[in-house]
């Protein structure tokens, strides 16, 4: 099914008396544009006006552009749930994962998208995002930051994820959780802290023995690392759960206990600390260490790509539903310049979908033609 077979199946919300503007349309029309690096409805409005005759070649557009307002009025009015479905099953026909995926769950405030109710009620976002393929593979809104733990179970139940690791921060070692996503058949690395104070200590007293001999003959994987003024080193050790009967009656699905320790050495100064993990992965911490360096990819690659080259950070779209909408777009586009298998920055890739009208089919499309970014459009 292609890319627009998959938005046909959103239902159009508005009368079809007088309705002048095709819905799919419209989203192509959207998701052209933020592809392209617009960023607010009257760039979307400028970039239809632009760039019709290249609309036409993929959809009808039997009329002019809509103005912005129309735009945006038809943008907030799609439900929501159908279109992430849509737009995400799309992703993952194009996914091509080889071995085991490590999943990353986490939640990203939009800090921008403030509306007349103030900062309270800013748009947060918790994505699944598939760090080996670089790609987000889903995306669930929450009422606030506080409502993150609910969303991420949602997010989970809706997921394909049997035989994948899932790695998830401190918030979301819950009971509940774990359970869910052994019930989908999939594995997971969760960050343990105070929040969960009586298997944060049960963890610590299973690796004090071994601390009083510096971990020696425990399993373990080292890795060093030196770049920008600074060395690291990062030593992470695993070793068979054996919690005490009440904890390991609250915690069934915990098989191994991580511990990772990192040396920083910067200006002659050396810190160090330790973090400890739960996991359902078997003692293999050369694994262990990948899904929790893995972990931070949704940071670097998603949650910072978004702010710094898509400008999520800075979007003034007050509208929450029109917000969480233009999010799941930039998203998709996201996605579209991650799958791109041209060898430049995300941010020239948005230039060449601007400049190029041949590298912007391939985008939707894939890749059919040596489209160069500097040609003449």
């Amino acid at each position: 099914m292609d890319f627009f077979a998959h938005l046909s199946l959103i239902e159009d919300p508005r009368s079809s008396v007088n309705r002048q503007h095709d819905l799919v349309d419209i989203m192509f029309l959207v998701m052209a544009a933020v592809v392209s690096g617009c960023e607010g409805w009257q760039e979307i409005e400028d970039f239809g006006t632009n760039k019709l005759d290249w609309l036409r070649k993929y959809r009808p557009f039997a009329g002019a552009i809509p103005t912005r307002h129309s735009i945006a009025r038809i943008i907030r009015g799609i439900a929501i749930e159908p279109l992430v479905h849509a737009l995400f099953t799309w992703v993952n026909a194009r996914r091509q994962a080889a071995g085991q995926s490590i999943i990353a769950i986490d939640g990203k405030t939009i800090r921008g998208a403030v509306n007349q109710h103030g900062s309270d009620n800013c748009l947060h976002l918790v994505t699944a995002f598939d760090t080996g393929e670089g790609l987000v593979l889903c995306q669930k809104a929450t009422q606030h930051k506080g409502g993150e733990i609910e969303t991420v179970r949602q997010l989970i139940d809706c997921l394909d994820i049997k035989d994948a690791i899932v790695t998830m921060d401190a918030l979301h070692c819950q009971k509940e959780t774990l359970q869910r996503l052994t019930a989908r058949g999939a594995d997971f690395v969760v960050q343990v802290k105070e929040n969960q104070p009586g298997l944060l200590a049960a963890i610590r007293s299973q690796f004090q023995p071994w601390w009083e001999h510096d971990g020696e003959g425990l399993a373990q994987h080292c890795t060093q690392e030196q770049g920008h003024g600074r060395q690291e080193e990062r030593t992470v050790f695993q070793l068979t759960a054996e919690l005490p009967a009440e904890q390991k009656l609250a915690w069934p699905g915990i098989t191994s206990l991580i511990a990772v320790e990192r040396s920083r050495g910067q200006k002659g100064k050396v810190t160090l600390d330790t973090q400890y993990y739960v996991s359902s992965l078997a003692i293999e911490p050369e694994q262990a260490a990948k899904a929790v360096r893995q972990h931070w990819h949704i940071e670097n690659k998603q949650h910072w790509v978004l702010d710094v080259t898509y400008r999520e950070d800075l979007s003034r779209i007050g509208d929450r539903e029109a917000a969480e909408v233009f999010a799941l777009f930039r998203r998709i586009a996201l996605n579209m310049a991650q799958h791109h298998p041209k060898s430049i920055s995300k941010r020239r890739k948005i230039k060449c979908a601007c400049w190029s009208d041949d590298f912007r089919m391939e985008m939707f499309f894939g890749v059919t033609t040596d489209a160069n970014c500097s040609q003449k459009v």
